[in-house]
């Protein structure tokens, strides 16, 4: 299939399904990153979905999330993933775990996003989505039933690189046995929003939605002030009131205590990193002194 373009408009571009396709085009004509953001928040949505058992959704830009969330409708779902970073989703690519229904394709319509990528669309909904951006928006269609390869594979400057997918299980079994449900479910979506994230990462989750994501840090401590800081905008539009509960979910090993005193700093409670770092012993630390309850996973969750 030829795309619109690739990365930038000089590049031409195609793209060839491997095996089958795990989406069809129902309307619009992808690009490069239309499709990378497409599969990238479809398989984020997927497996948080399949997790928490909630419907979810994603606001991806630049082949990360804006802002993840689980609700009761995929309209819910969505409005709360977009209302984390509202800023950061403005022209963002929409995923959802559930079909599109009359209510979620009527908040769309109203906001400036590029396109859609759902399980399904309700009688009515692609008529709708498709007269956005004046005939342009992008409609795809994700086959639920699809399974990818087991190998990944990429080719860089003349060379090609192959890996194992990453998918390992994200569980409850990584995390504290004595977490609270609530905390555990915050976890186990950064956990999930962190796998399909830019490294380095950090994600602050609430009730449910990710509240701040801090992505494609070099420094780790900059990923979570970037999330921190986000996660304080979320909470200022909401309340005068200091910001507690938070869950954080890092997906490389935390190499400093410095981020716990900032994660402290943005009301984190509850913090899910994969250890093993050479001052892991004062991260542990740290966290008992300020209450924050440790749980060191064991598995590093980097995508680049």
């Amino acid at each position: 299939m030829q795309l619109r373009y690739g990365m930038n408009p000089h590049q031409s571009a195609s793209i060839t399904a491997l095996d089958r396709w795990p989406f069809t085009v129902v309307s619009g004509a992808p690009s490069y990153i239309n499709v990378l953001d497409g599969l990238a928040g479809w398989q984020l949505v997927r497996e948080a979905s399949g997790l928490l058992g909630l419907p979810a959704a994603a606001s991806f830009k630049h082949v990360s999330p804006a802002g993840a969330a689980v609700a009761d409708t995929v309209a819910s779902a969505y409005g709360r993933a977009r209302d984390a970073d509202p800023k950061s989703s403005y022209g963002d690519f929409v995923a959802v775990s559930h079909p599109v229904d009359a209510e979620l394709a009527d908040r769309l319509k109203r906001l400036v996003c590029d396109g859609i990528i759902a399980p399904g669309y309700d009688e009515g909904v692609v008529g709708v989505l498709a007269s956005k951006k004046r005939g342009a928006f992008l409609v795809l269609e994700a086959d639920p039933g699809y399974q990818p390869p087991a190998v990944e594979v990429r080719e860089v400057y003349g060379v090609r690189l192959t890996q194992e997918r990453d998918d390992v299980p994200l569980d409850r079994s990584l995390l504290d046995p004595e977490l609270p449900d609530s905390a555990a479910r915050d976890l186990l979506l950064g956990l999930v929003v962190a796998r399909y994230t830019q490294s380095n990462t950090v994600a602050m989750v609430k009730d449910g939605m990710a509240i701040g994501i801090g992505a494609g840090q070099q420094s780790r401590i900059d990923c979570t002030r970037l999330a921190g800081e986000k996660a304080a905008e979320w909470w200022a539009r909401r309340s005068a009131e200091e910001l507690t509960e938070v869950a954080m979910v890092s997906d490389g090993a935390i190499p400093f205590v410095d981020n716990i005193a900032e994660a402290h700093r943005h009301g984190v409670r509850y913090l899910a990193e994969p250890g093993g770092s050479i001052r892991s012993a004062e991260v542990v630390a740290a966290c008992a002194e300020l209450g924050i309850s440790l749980s060191q996973t064991g598995v590093r969750l980097f995508r680049h």
